[in-house]
């Protein structure tokens, strides 16, 4: 492993790689719940939707490890399978075999994409500033979603406050938990002169969250923990899409909507997690970028097939590089972790926003160290300054949308309206601009 995957020269240990992909599996297995029960109220069976899940995330989380060489992880992306149950299935648009076929069909386009290395071009035309501010973005959703998601920020229509309702167990879980992470992550020793942190810190909190749940009444002890008589439901799902019923003219926008959303959603994730890692080079791109999109458009389409929505790479893989993780090794572990969550599901279930929220938090903020590299003394500071803000309430793929368009706006009125000359955004930056704001149209 050590020869495979250049851990020395990726200055980690297989130790560090172990910790590292068991904890971005510990912070994102919160999507076996979700989507098995979001796919449930589409009509699908949830039984056999978790199961597709944990297999076609181990899979594709696999051949990112062993082919793009990177610490992501991949699984079905939040987003649309929300469109896909609660707008497309609820409001009678279409059925989920025809939601499933636009999936393949986005899915599709996108693996052509990838070999013919635009999406690689498209990284390539995104101005350096902006690439380098999408690390602070990713971490700015991420908080934001991670404080929802622990209950420890209450949302009221578009409104939201602080949640500080300690009658709640579920609240004060979180807020304990938040502590507890705290404490462990920035504890250091020093013995005879020598200073120690701990080791795998955030998988350690989450572990201890989930016995403190489990005493507080908060977390339930499943009956057992393996998986039973639960396989044949997987031949209730796969194979199950309808790709000549989503071809209808009135569907089209919904397979737009996918696309986008996804190109630029994994575009953002890919490059804030790679930022974090230290694995941009100096113009701000990430070399194995092609690989990890190839990886993950094939992922999309081989997760329509077997029942699932659009997979993506996961903006949760950044708690395994927090905790060291810089290889592919760290995704073989993450992987090998979804693999055995379908033996042992009701024990990997069992973990709660409550355990995961703070480390995410604490990885949001982190990320935010990407600003040190924007020169806030230029007016280059302003699209990613808008980026942060809409990324936070609107999205990653939204935040890159209006940050390319405030960029490419900013720069043609100094260019027009001042005597600074400045450089304009090339034409192909802005058909780039222009193309993903049609996301806004669908």
């Amino acid at each position: 492993m050590k020869k495979l995957f250049d851990l020395k020269a990726a200055g980690t240990n297989v130790r560090t790689e172990i910790i590292a992909g068991v904890t971005t599996f510990a912070t994102m297995a919160y999507i076996l719940v979700i989507q098995s029960s979001w796919m449930a109220a589409a009509g699908m069976n949830g039984t056999g939707v978790m199961l597709a899940t944990a297999l076609v995330s181990a899979i594709a989380t696999i051949a990112m490890g062993v082919y793009a060489k990177s610490p992501f992880a991949l699984a079905p992306g939040m987003g649309t399978n929300a469109i896909l149950a609660f707008t497309l299935v609820q409001q009678n648009i279409c059925t989920w075999q025809q939601g499933l076929g636009l999936v393949f069909i986005s899915g599709t386009v996108f693996v052509i994409l990838s070999i013919w290395k635009v999406r690689e071009k498209v990284v390539e035309l995104i101005p350096k500033v902006l690439k380098v501010g999408v690390g602070a973005s990713v971490g700015a959703f991420l908080i934001r979603l991670s404080l929802v998601n622990g209950n420890m920020i209450s949302v009221s229509g578009s409104s939201y406050a602080l949640n500080l309702d300690f009658s709640d167990p579920a609240v004060t879980l979180a807020w304990i938990g938040l502590a507890i992470t705290l404490i462990l992550y920035f504890l250091r020793i020093r013995i005879n002169g020598k200073t120690y942190h701990v080791r795998g810190s955030l998988l350690i909190s989450i572990i201890i969250i989930t016995v403190i749940g489990l005493c507080m009444g908060v977390v339930k002890a499943p009956d057992s923990i393996i998986t039973n008589n639960a396989f044949s439901s997987l031949g209730d799902v796969v194979f199950k899409l309808d790709i000549i019923g989503a071809l209808k003219p009135s569907l089209f926008v919904f397979i737009l909507m996918f696309f986008m959303s996804d190109f630029f959603s994994t575009l953002g994730t890919a490059l804030g997690v790679a930022g974090k890692a230290g694995m941009l080079d100096k113009d701000g791109n990430l070399p194995t970028i092609g690989r990890i999109f190839l990886v993950d458009s094939c992922a999309t389409v081989v997760g329509a097939v077997c029942g699932l929505t659009t997979v993506t790479t996961y903006v949760e893989s950044a708690s395994g590089v927090e905790a060291g993780g810089r290889t592919g090794l760290t995704a073989i572990v993450t992987a090998v972790c979804f693999l055995l969550s379908m033996l042992f599901a009701p024990l990997f279930l069992m973990v709660p926003n409550a355990a995961t929220a703070p480390a995410l938090i604490l990885i949001g903020i982190s990320m935010m160290q990407t600003l040190k590299d924007v020169d806030f003394k230029s007016v280059e500071w302003f699209p990613v300054g808008l980026m942060l803000i809409v990324s936070i309430f609107g999205g990653i793929a939204n935040g890159i949308a209006l940050g390319l368009v405030s960029y490419c706006i900013s720069r043609y009125a100094r260019y027009l309206f001042t005597d600074s000359r400045a450089k304009c955004p090339n034409i192909l930056t802005l058909v780039i601009t222009i193309l993903c704001c049609l996301q806004f149209l669908a």
